[in-house]
């Protein structure tokens, strides 16, 4: 079971070091749309929809989807990091197989993936909110802890990517996972609404969701409302990805070197 985690972090560093740099010209022009996206959001459905609904759970509407949307772009950050962006290096690009003539195995290149997905997502979420705290949005010192609960999400996030990227053979597949899978989420992922008044199997089902819990461990960062639960949420999504992390670096070794 052990043999399955192994890999080298000298070596997935220096993966993520690669995909850093290429990304370096572009990362804002990927950042801007997904910026402006959680805005308009925020803006749209805070706002607009604030009006007729005033506060849940004794918190202002805006304030409360406020940490959502942030989780929500650290999702979709690290998502596209390891899907599209993935394939192409992998099957289009054939960047990955050069890379694992080197002395970098398969393991170091898929944990080098999963770890410069879950940047991309930290960076989203931090400049979220960071534009949060200039509309008065973060009330609690708390959120200086944010960054690790960002990273952590986001490396959920990757590792769920890239299992979907370990096993598809073409780039359209991708519209059925954002479809049937990321959609769904980001709508009953407790952004828009809680849970508490739901019937009892559409509490159990957004629970599964792991996005749930990114969204409500920063709303108790941001909001003040720390306890013991916060770390359950975050030991929650280290435990996907205990799961889910040694199964793509599997298929792909399979699929590459086998």
């Amino acid at each position: 079971m052990i043999s399955a985690y192994r890999f080298s972090p000298f070596g997935a560093l220096r993966m993520w070091q690669r995909n850093a740099t290429v990304a370096r010209k572009t990362l804002w022009v990927a950042l801007v749309p997904r910026f402006i996206e959680g805005i308009a959001y925020l803006g749209i459905m805070g706002l607009g929809l604030g009006a007729y609904l005033s506060s849940v759970r004794g918190t202002d509407y805006v304030d409360f989807i406020a940490p959502g949307v942030a989780a929500s772009t650290v999702m979709f950050g690290a998502i596209l990091e390891t899907t599209y962006n993935a394939f192409v290096r992998i099957h289009v690009r054939r960047v990955t197989e050069a890379i694992i003539t080197t002395p970098l195995e398969v393991e170091d290149v898929v944990v080098g993936e999963y770890l410069w997905g879950a940047t991309r997502g930290l960076i989203y979420g931090m400049v979220f909110l960071i534009v949060m705290a200039v509309f008065g949005l973060v009330h609690s010192p708390w959120v200086l802890l944010a960054p690790p609960v960002l990273f952590l999400g986001g490396l959920t996030f990757a590792a769920l990517g890239m299992l979907y990227t370990a096993f598809v053979s073409s780039i359209e597949h991708f519209n059925i996972f954002f479809t049937a899978i990321l959609t769904p989420m980001f709508l009953f992922g407790g952004i828009f609404f809680p849970f508490d008044e739901l019937p009892r199997w559409a509490q159990v089902a957004g629970w599964c969701l792991p996005l749930s819990h990114l969204v409500e461990a920063l709303r108790d960062l941001t909001g003040g409302d720390v306890s013991a639960v916060t770390a359950l949420h975050a030991l929650v999504l280290a435990g996907v990805i205990a799961v889910i992390f040694p199964i793509p670096l599997r298929r792909l070794r399979h699929k590459l070197v086998a």
